[in-house]
Order: structure tokens, then C-alpha cells, then sequence
């Protein structure tokens, strides 16, 4: 990302859910932009028109109109390369994906479990972004 400002992308149905990580991230003050999608379809979209840009996609599983699970697939399979390799943690409550192994199977580097611990949500852009 020479010269340009990481950004974190959220990927998240629901707008309180987008909010408090979004807030949470600008409390840091530590230089990162946060873009946010309100489903999987817009989420995609962002990625493939600046692929480069992102050193982060926290995505929900669940969404309506296209799923993280799908939306992750879709990155991966058009929009990813080995030197811009995304991270992408999925965020979700649902339990079966709460382990390395299950998500990792689906694409992603990555879970954070809901409700959001903002502690979790910092050690997370620190271990991806290098900037906390």
C-alpha cells in the first residue's frame, strides 16, 4: 500500500454491529480508514474497485443478498493475488464458525465472535494492519 493509509473494510448487515466496530476502530487514532457495507454484494464491490487498498475485511457470515461466506469465495476467486492477499475474519455468533479450522476452510484468516470485544477487535488490527 506505498504512501497510501490502510483501510479496514466492514462487511455487516446490521448498523449498531457496524457502528460499534467502526467507532471502536476511530478511537484508536491511529491513521486507518474505515469503510463499511451493509451486505456482501456491496462488500464485494469495494474490494474490486480498489483491491489493493484494504489491509482488513472484518465480514459477517450471515448477511441477507449474499453471504460472507459467498462474499469471501467471490474475493478470493476474482479479486485476490498472492502479493494483495486480504485478510478477512469473519465475525459472527453463530458457534460453528468460532474455531480456526472452520473458517479457515471457508477462505478466511480469521473469526471474531459477536457480541464485539473491543480488546479482540484491537488485537485483531494490530496482528493484520501492524498499526496499534
Amino acid at each position: 500500500m506505498r504512501g497510501r493509509r490502510k483501510k479496514i473494510l466492514i462487511v455487516e448487515d446490521n448498523t449498531f454491529a457496524r457502528f460499534m466496530m467502526k467507532k471502536i476502530i476511530e478511537t484508536l487514532e491511529v491513521g486507518l480508514d474505515v469503510d463499511l457495507a451493509h451486505d456482501g454484494v456491496s462488500g464485494c464491490k469495494k474490494i474490486e474497485d480498489d483491491p489493493g487498498s484494504y489491509g482488513l475485511v472484518l465480514m459477517d457470515i450471515h448477511m441477507p443478498v449474499l453471504s460472507g461466506i459467498d462474499a469471501t469465495k467471490r474475493i478470493r476467486a476474482h479479486v485476490d493475488d498472492p502479493p494483495r492477499n486480504i485478510p478477512i475474519v469473519a465475525v459472527t455468533a453463530d458457534p460453528k464458525y468460532h474455531h480456526p479450522l472452520a473458517v479457515q476452510s471457508l477462505g478466511m484468516d480469521g473469526y471474531m465472535a459477536k457480541p464485539i470485544s473491543p480488546g479482540e477487535l484491537i488485537g485483531l488490527i494490530d496482528k493484520y494492519c501492524g498499526a496499534v
